[in-house]
């Protein structure tokens, strides 16, 4: 029997008593350290190391992270795939005991670990200590990195999607709007729809008020990306008036470009349409909507995206909103006057109710003028109806 062999079987033969061991906790722990010190294999000491963390002791951290210190630096020294198979279960093992002792002292040899790894599971269990021990002094390293991940370098993709997975899981921990504009993007990177789905549900969980973020991710990000942009923040525990902010920017993101490609045209009706919604559903008074809900109405691009937009003003209600839904108004009342049927009189029954939702006396003259316009007695009466409500305020 070689001396290997031997040792390994010194080894085997301790291991036999460990059930004896445990009737003396804290002795047991001093023993397993020793005979940890005294292995001179990768293999005696994996098994040794085994031991050592089923004792439960924090105290052991120092002896673990001295531990992975020495593995960090021998790391070169590694020949056979025995070898390197042995000394990356180690160092998983070790990180993974650093990480439910919350050793914080323990992140400089962690993320050292990782930088010397090849394995892509060990990179990613020593990112995902990284968050577990709140390591915050690398949540800018960790974000490149992951920033870099999304961008799709070449090579074995599969262990790119193993380390993200791990970044993914250190940035929820450690927050941060880096952080956050990060994990969005790799959300909707090239990832698979597993890494896609934790990078998703990571993000409620990175910040109560990611919309400066997100904002800034509005105006960067191609239209079939917006969306996603303005839903996470309307799903965030952002206040209301953030929120509203958020909607206005995104609703004239919607507005900015124009395009003849009609898939780009289809996902910019949608943020504008989610935009409006979201207006509507938050009650938004924002004198900053004003001007992007009248282009909308002015462009005509979708007659539900139109008739919301003309709600959206009449919840408003001030001023500057009254006079732009009673210009509308009047046009429709010039068209019915010149003999221009309307197929379609949704949107000046909208105008109308608009109007009066905003109970602005500003309102009164084009609502009385709807009864002289030539409309049949059912528009006139919501006319009336609109004007009941101006006089009731």
């Amino acid at each position: 029997m070689n001396k290997k062999l031997l040792n390994l079987a010194c080894v085997i033969i301790f291991l036999g008593f460990s059930s004896l061991l445990t009737l003396w906790a804290g002795e047991a722990a001093e023993m397993w350290k020793r005979l940890y010190q005294r292995s001179t294999s990768l293999e005696q000491k994996l098994a040794v190391m085994q031991n050592l963390i089923e004792q439960n002791d924090p105290s052991l951290v120092p002896t673990l992270t001295q531990s992975l210190t020495e593995l960090v630096v021998g790391s070169k020294n590694l020949r056979t795939s025995t070898e390197k198979e042995n000394w990356t279960q180690l160092c998983r093992l070790i990180i993974r005991a650093l990480g439910n002792y919350k050793a914080t002292e323990g992140a400089i040899v962690i993320f050292q670990c990782f930088e010397e790894a090849e394995d892509p599971i060990l990179k990613s269990e020593a990112l995902t200590t990284m968050g577990k021990i709140r390591a915050t002094d690398y949540t800018e390293r960790i974000s490149l990195l992951l920033r870099d991940l999304n961008l799709k370098p070449e090579g074995d993709s599969v262990a790119r999607e193993i380390i993200a997975y791990g970044c993914i899981n250190a940035l929820e921990k450690l927050k941060g709007n880096i952080a956050y504009k990060q994990v969005f993007l790799a959300s909707q990177g090239w990832y698979s729809k597993r890494v896609k789905d934790r990078a998703m549900a990571a993000l409620p969980l990175m910040s109560d008020d990611p919309t400066e973020v997100l904002s800034e991710l509005l105006k960067e990000l191609p239209p079939d990306m917006k969306l996603q942009a303005l839903q996470a923040g309307l799903t965030s525990a952002a206040p209301q008036e953030k929120k509203i902010s958020l909607v206005v920017l995104a609703l004239e993101q919607g507005l900015l470009e124009q395009t003849v490609d009609v898939r780009l045209q289809s996902h910019l009706g949608t943020l504008r349409s989610t935009a409006i919604n979201a207006l509507i559903n938050l009650q938004s008074k924002s004198p900053a909507s004003i001007e992007p809900l009248r282009k909308v109405i002015e462009r005509n691009y979708d007659v539900n995206e139109r008739l919301n937009a003309v709600l959206a003003l009449g919840i408003i209600g001030n001023d500057d909103a009254t006079k732009i839904l009673s210009s509308f108004l009047d046009r429709q009342n010039q068209r019915q006057l010149s003999g221009t049927q309307e197929a379609d009189n949704r949107f000046t029954i909208a105008l109308i109710r608009a109007l009066g939702m905003t109970k602005n006396p500003l309102a009164r003259p084009v609502l009385q003028a709807v009864e002289y316009s030539n409309y049949t007695p059912a528009m006139v009466k919501i006319s009336k109806e609109a004007l009941q409500q101006i006089e009731q305020k």
